[in-house]
């Protein structure tokens, strides 16, 4: 081989490897932007200052429409948004929160009654000069949502709560001895979930999120991931567990609040229809609310990953203009 045709051979080879490096690096690229473990494209993260308990959020870019404020579940973060806030209208403001509890959100040792974390979304509220506002909250997140509506119903447009039933209703009562709710009695028992749990996060919210959601393949193993290295923060899966620890205080509350005029605004209740094939969300809104839809998603329990764009085909379409 020539000196003048090795050259052009080892050239040659060259280009080849650098173009399939920057095609790796461009695709990589283009993951790193789409994952459940960034903020999506077109939201910024903040975290607020000066509250009594600062909250994270994730907020859209220069938004100037009705602002929807969603709220998630247990064992999950504001991420699990992530693809619902990516096919969100851009004509809403929307706000994905970290609960109390939640890093980087504040982690104080009480207040985890969902009445008082509603006053935290009023706090957060007031800091960013929201008055009214449409709640979306699943799980944990719905009992908040409830919790924020029916104490502060001027500040609520719309409240539509996923998948989740509300202590002190007989709904609450029924699920809670079902076995598939086992974790309802298991978190709230007192130092036992952290002390089991510690250094075994991986199997233990993986092997409950999975047996929750509608098939083996219908959550990533990113979404998992976000949620295991969420909840391996040790103060955020102590607030975890509080969360149910404070559920006969809920009850309690929920039953004071039950015997007010019931919630005037739009409400849509909406079940995961694999492993709820009654709609039991929309029944128990019924005896709370006046002007109640509700509709079953094909979906395990967490909807807002398992069936996004019907969640936001539903919740659009339910939003009053």
């Amino acid at each position: 081989m020539s000196c003048r045709s090795s050259a052009s051979f080892w050239k040659s080879h060259v280009l080849v490897a650098v173009t399939l490096y920057l095609a790796i690096v461009d695709a990589t690229a283009t993951c790193t932007v789409d994952t459940p473990d960034s903020i999506p494209p077109g939201y910024t993260s903040y975290l607020q200052k000066d509250a009594s308990v600062n909250l994270y959020y994730v907020r859209r870019d220069n938004a100037t429409g009705p602002t929807v404020v969603l709220l998630h579940g247990w064992p999950q973060n504001w991420a699990s948004w992530y693809r619902v806030m990516r096919l969100f209208p851009s004509s809403y403001d929307v706000i994905a929160v970290n609960l109390r509890g939640v890093s980087p959100s504040n982690a104080p040792s009480t207040g985890y009654t969902k009445a008082i974390m509603a006053r935290d979304i009023r706090a957060l509220l007031n800091s960013l000069n929201l008055r009214k506002v449409h709640l979306v909250g699943h799980d944990i997140g719905g009992m908040v949502s409830y919790a924020f509506a029916v104490q502060y119903p001027k500040r609520a447009l719309s409240l539509t709560i996923i998948d989740v039933p509300l202590p002190g209703t007989p709904a609450f009562d029924q699920v809670n001895v079902d076995p598939r709710a086992w974790h309802f009695g298991f978190n709230a028992a007192k130092e036992f979930p952290e002390a089991l749990t510690t250094g075994r996060e991986s199997f233990f919210y993986s092997k409950f999120m999975r047996e929750l959601s509608g098939g083996p393949d219908a959550l990533t193993p990113q979404e998992i991931r976000v949620s295991v290295n969420a909840y391996s923060v040790p103060s955020t899966a102590h607030a975890g567990f509080e969360w149910y620890r404070a559920f006969a205080q809920d009850a309690e509350d929920n039953k004071e609040f039950a015997e007010r005029e019931k919630l005037t605004l739009p409400v849509l209740a909406l079940t995961g229809s694999i492993l709820s094939p009654e709609p039991y969300v929309f029944f128990m809104m019924q005896d709370l609310a006046k002007n109640v839809s509700g509709h079953s998603i094909d979906s395990g329990h967490f909807i807002p990953e398992e069936a996004p764009e019907q969640l936001v085909k539903l919740v659009t379409a339910f939003l009053p203009k």
